[in-house]
């Protein structure tokens, strides 16, 4: 076994660059609280796993050093793509935390999100971590990486065919279409209340102007918001787990259906 590994060490580094491409852009493995040194020796970890089983499926190393860097950008090219699908999910929930924010009031307040180290609305750092315990609990970092295994025998990125792009375009389009739509779908109790709340305060304000509703406005939105949040958080969390499952399914689709 250790002549092998060492015999075919170049295609322990083609393997390694995908990995190491998902691990820079994938959700939870691209964490700033993670070093890049940490990332590189757990991607090393993961391809001495793979390398018995997948190595059979990578392309032949080339005899020429330019060729073989472009394997190994290919390759890692293929992890990046791929992190990136999975990077749309969560960007999903910080959308549903955005609604949350605007309509409750506190879009004007923003906090370090520590994950991504960008500046977002309480409501969706909240989301955020809230969906990255879901992801860990369930297990989707372990569904991610036998999904990396999986494109090893299905995915070889040797040129850009006007097949391949469409292919990439398309499941671009579906998973950005579906951004839109989950994100929508988890804040709808919190937007349908608030909008009767907003009605109700027109009303009280035509109906008795010398109050003044503005002054009211602002905390009533902020705990009846709260308060439905806390409701719906077992309909969030069973938003966020069929989300995962129904994304990473795209994903396996894509890799099954990758063109030769």
């Amino acid at each position: 076994m250790l002549d092998y590994f060492v015999y075919n060490f170049q295609t322990f580094l083609m393997m390694m660059a995908r990995i190491l491409g998902l691990f820079s852009v994938a959700p939870v493995f691209s964490g700033d609280g993670i070093s890049f040194a940490y990332r590189i020796f757990f991607a090393f970890l993961v391809t001495l796993i793979l390398f018995p089983i997948s190595s059979t499926y990578m392309m032949p190393v080339p005899n020429s050093m330019g060729e073989y860097y472009l394997i190994v950008l290919s390759e890692l090219a293929i992890g990046i793509l791929i992190g990136f699908l999975m990077n749309i999910i969560f960007a999903t929930f910080q959308m549903a935390g955005e609604y949350f924010s605007v309509q409750i009031g506190f879009s004007y307040t923003e906090v370090l999100d520590p994950v991504g180290q960008s500046s977002l609305p309480v409501i969706s750092t909240l989301k955020n971590l809230m969906a990255i315990m879901v992801f860990l609990v369930i297990g989707a970092h372990r569904t991610v990486i036998e999904t990396l295994a999986l494109s090893y025998q299905k995915v070889q990125l040797t040129s850009l065919t006007a097949e391949l792009q469409n292919g990439i375009i398309k499941s671009f389009e579906i998973a950005v279409g579906a951004m839109f739509v989950i994100a929508f779908k988890i804040s709808l109790p919190v937007l349908g209340v608030l909008l009767l709340v907003t009605v109700a305060e027109a009303l009280m304000g035509k109906a008795a102007p010398q109050m003044n509703i503005l002054q009211l406005s602002f905390p009533a939105k902020i705990l009846i918001g709260l308060s439905v949040l806390i409701l719906i958080v077992p309909f969030i969390e069973s938003q966020m787990v069929r989300t995962f499952e129904i994304s990473i399914d795209q994903i396996q689709r894509l890799i099954k259906e990758w063109p030769k």
